[in-house]
């Protein structure tokens, strides 16, 4: 019986991405297809790690416990609070230094252009510069320099990537949405106003791509901070749930595709 193939688009969310982790756990564990992925921040990080063939368990170990502070190296603020380079040789390490072109599944990790407001799909090359420019969000990371591009966080333009997903051609797109809720709480740091100023932009970003997407998965973490990574464990736990109560229609939905292809090959033999 044929299968769909499906994309899978993970949206950005800085801490709140982890619960992409308990998504693919439970997507492995009921043996949902996972063809490609394409990912904005956070989720293009959770994306090209699961492509590298890094294991779940040992990530959502990783997430739970790694001191996540040492990897923010501040800096004069000229043009970003944390210059980012503490970050890209875990990256390295955990994808096995391999190139996009090389991952395991087909991947896609999208960023923003400044200079003119487009959407940046990176397909192939160094994955610590693509992820690196998918994470800087305005006024935190500082900007990714690249071929006469200025580079920021792809959430700027499509903060759940459904878009870069649908351009591997393939059946079905499937995305997982974790935007925060907008607090009426006022912000206590700098840190906190810049995330918050993130979230308000990329909310239309999101609202958008998801009427394109055949099916959102959406993990309850939007009271977890974008910068709140050490709350990882309950975003993880909060996406295994939200897939598993999402299996019955990701089937039915599958049963569907099939169930159609069955006809039109019947059709097309009598």
């Amino acid at each position: 019986m044929l299968r769909p193939r499906i994309a899978w688009a993970l949206g950005g969310g800085g801490a709140r991405g982890f619960a992409h982790l308990g998504v693919l756990k439970v997507l492995q564990e009921a043996e949902i297809p996972i063809d490609a992925l394409s990912g904005t921040s956070m989720g293009a990080v959770i994306a090209v790690l699961y492509a590298a063939g890094a294991d779940l368990k040992y990530l959502t170990a990783l997430a739970g416990n790694i001191a996540w502070e040492k990897f923010v190296d501040l800096r004069f603020p000229r043009y970003g609070l944390v210059e980012g380079k503490r970050i890209t040789p875990l990256i390295r390490l955990l994808t096995k230094n391999k190139r996009l072109e090389e991952l395991d599944l087909p991947v896609r990790v999208v960023a923003t252009d400044l200079l003119t407001g487009e959407e940046v799909v990176f397909s192939e090359g160094e994955i610590e510069l693509a992820v690196r420019a998918s994470i800087s969000i305005p006024g935190i990371f500082t900007p990714v320099y690249y071929q006469n591009r200025v580079l920021v966080d792809g959430g700027v333009v499509a903060n759940l990537p459904v878009g870069a997903a649908a351009d591997f051609g393939m059946d079905l797109v499937i995305a997982v949405s974790v935007p925060g809720e907008l607090s009426n709480e006022a912000p206590r740091s700098v840190f906190d106003i810049l995330y918050r100023t993130f979230e308000v932009m990329s909310h239309k970003a999101t609202s958008f791509e998801v009427r394109k997407a055949d099916y959102v998965i959406a993990p309850k973490v939007g009271k977890v901070g974008t910068g709140q990574f050490y709350r990882a464990e309950e975003c993880i736990v909060e996406g295994e749930r939200a897939a598993r109560e999402a299996l019955p229609e990701i089937k039915r939905i599958i049963e569907e595709f099939q169930a159609r292809n069955e006809g039109q090959a019947a059709l097309g033999a009598g």
